[in-house]
Order: structure tokens, then C-alpha cells, then sequence
């Protein structure tokens, strides 16, 4: 099997309508990665994989909304039928700590018996069975890690939150997906700095970045991701498509 990407929640910073918060599972070769795991995503995942059928974990940054589920996947795998299972978890710093610190006392010493923590930054290389994962550091207001993910001469780019930049634009280059944020619409200069990006930011980073498709995800929660399709296609000519939970690409 090919490199494939399955969207499980990409709404941003909060629920959407038939939309859960940022989460995406990356499959190649039997192997799986679930990429996030926001409000309501690991509901998604188990239509296609249980929770000790993941590979490994990757959470690029410590906001709820991209990491919260990671607590009900602890207690799934502590307490599962035939005895507690252990994952691989990479994750940006602080992940860790935010998570534990909203655990009960006795399972927070208890977080490390199912996740084999790994801390991941920019300039971090990390195989995941066939899947090759390169890090760019992201313009965010807390650590987040940009990931490319390479498998079979395919490359998928996700940019987490991000408010661009040059290391989003090399780590996307020449990508044959690039999955990118687009939480805000309009006109960047009516929105806070060093945040997020609106849908034509995602574009001009695509272009910039010579993709070959753009997928916008994390747009907010309260947005039509379908004018968000709309506003960057006017400044792109690469293919323009939303996130919508449940839809996978092959790449």
C-alpha cells in the first residue's frame, strides 16, 4: 500500500459542525501514524484502527486541540482487555507535561507505561517503520514541529499551526501534498501576528513552496471551509482542496 492520509478532525482551535479538532492518520505499508489527536479525533480513528494497532503517535504541539484525545488513548491502552500496550510517542516539548498535569495524581506517574516518549524539534529525522519523518520548527506561540513524511518517493507536508515562513516553505518543497492550516479568512493583516494563517497565507506558502496540491485543514471551527477553498484559489493555481473528516488521499 501506498502512502495514504486519512483526515479524522480538522476543525481549528475548536469543534466544527460533523467536524472534530486536528487529527490525521498516515498509513504506508501496514504501518500507522496518527498525526494529532484533538477534540474528538481518536473517535474517528477507531473506524479504521484501534488504539494499540497504531504504530505510533506524533503531536506537534501542546494545544488541547491538537493533543487533548492523547488522554483518552492513555486510559485506552493502561486498561486494555489483555493487559496494558506501549506506543511510540513523539512529541514537541511540553506535550508531555501538559497532558500529565491534567491526569489524576496516579496516572499521571503512570504516563510513561504506555507512551515511550520521544521529544522532537526542528532538524530531527525519525523512522517509523517504512515512513521517513523530517521536523521543521513552526512560527507558533508555543513549541510545534512542521513534519514531512516520506514514503516510496511520495512526500506529505503538514504544517501544524503555523504562521509560515521560510522553514515551512523549504520543508514543503516540491511536497506531492501539503496539508496546511488555514484557521483564519480574509485579510492576514486584521489577525494577531505569529499565529495562524488564513487561507490565501496557505497559498502563497504552497506557491512559494511549488506543491502539487494543497489541502487546507484547522480552519475554525465556527468557518465554511468551502469559502476558505475559495479565497486561496483566487491567488493559486495549484489544486486547491479542504479537510473534510473521514476523507483519505492517496498519494
Amino acid at each position: 500500500m501506498g502512502l495514504e492520509l486519512t483526515v479524522l478532525g480538522c476543525a481549528g482551535s475548536h469543534t466544527g459542525p460533523g467536524r472534530a479538532c486536528s487529527g490525521y492518520l498516515v498509513t504506508a505499508d501496514d504501518t500507522r501514524l496518527l498525526v494529532d489527536c484533538g477534540n474528538g479525533s481518536t473517535a474517528n480513528l477507531q473506524r479504521f484502527a484501534r488504539f494499540d494497532q497504531l504504530d505510533a503517535v506524533l503531536v506537534t504541539h501542546r494545544h488541547v486541540d491538537h493533543c487533548i484525545d492523547l488522554i483518552g488513548m492513555y486510559y485506552g491502552l493502561r486498561f486494555h482487555r489483555e493487559g496494558a500496550r506501549r506506543i511510540d510517542l513523539y512529541a514537541a516539548a511540553e506535550v508531555v507535561d501538559t497532558l500529565t498535569g491534567l491526569l489524576s495524581s496516579d496516572s499521571a506517574l503512570g504516563f510513561h507505561e504506555v507512551f515511550d516518549v520521544h521529544e522532537v524539534a526542528g532538524g530531527d529525522h525519525v523512522e517509523v517503520g517504512p515512513l521517513q519523518l523530517s521536523f521543521a520548527d513552526s512560527v507558533h506561540p508555543v513549541p510545534t514541529v512542521s513534519v514531512a513524511v516520506q514514503h516510496g518517493g511520495r512526500r506529505l507536508v503538514y504544517s501544524a499551526d503555523s504562521a509560515g515562513g521560510p522553514a515551512l516553505v523549504d520543508l514543503a518543497r516540491g511536497a506531492d501534498l501539503f496539508l496546511c492550516e488555514a484557521t483564519w479568512q480574509g485579510d492576514p493583516g486584521d489577525h494577531p501576528p505569529d499565529m495562524h494563517l488564513t487561507a490565501r497565507g496557505a497559498a502563497e506558502v504552497a506557491d512559494r513552496a511549488e506543491v502539487r496540491r494543497l489541502v487546507l485543514t484547522h480552519v475554525l471551527g465556527s468557518l465554511d471551509p468551502h469559502r476558505s477553498v475559495e479565497e486561496a484559489a483566487r491567488v493559486t493555481g495549484i489544486p486547491v482542496e479542504a479537510a473534510m473528516d473521514l476523507r483519505t488521499w492517496a498519494l
